[in-house]
């Protein structure tokens, strides 16, 4: 049976800030999604601030492995990340929504903030 995957991500946003962690604003819905799937009750980020973080979160590495080291530094194309794995395996990876992580420029594109690489 094939089967979806949701990531969701959000920036300046604290974890614990949903209802079913026990914030007083309510989630339901997203309550519900982390009622039928994972939700990460211990994570933390290794690396700030955001714009690096997320470089992490896509590519596996720390910080000073892939190389950004502030918001708006691409990452280096040579790196692999959580999309294009995906899409070697079968899967149809797809972006909605904000993102900062794309590879340097200089490589792909006049604009930084495009798509990480194996997007639609």
């Amino acid at each position: 049976m094939a089967q979806n995957v949701l990531f969701i991500t959000a920036d300046q946003w604290r974890g614990e800030c949903l209802s079913c962690l026990g914030h007083f604003v309510q989630t339901p819905n997203l309550d519900a999604l982390a009622g039928e799937g994972v939700l990460f009750t211990n994570h933390f980020a290794n690396a700030a601030p955001c714009g690096p973080s997320r470089a992490s979160i896509h590519t596996g590495l720390y910080q000073y492995r892939h190389g950004v080291t502030f918001n708006g530094v691409p990452l280096d194309g040579r790196h692999t990340n959580w999309a294009l794995e995906a899409r070697q395996a079968g899967w149809d990876p797809v972006l909605f929504g904000y993102t900062d992580t794309a590879t340097d420029p200089r490589q792909a594109t006049a604009w930084h903030e495009g798509v990480l690489p194996g997007l639609e």
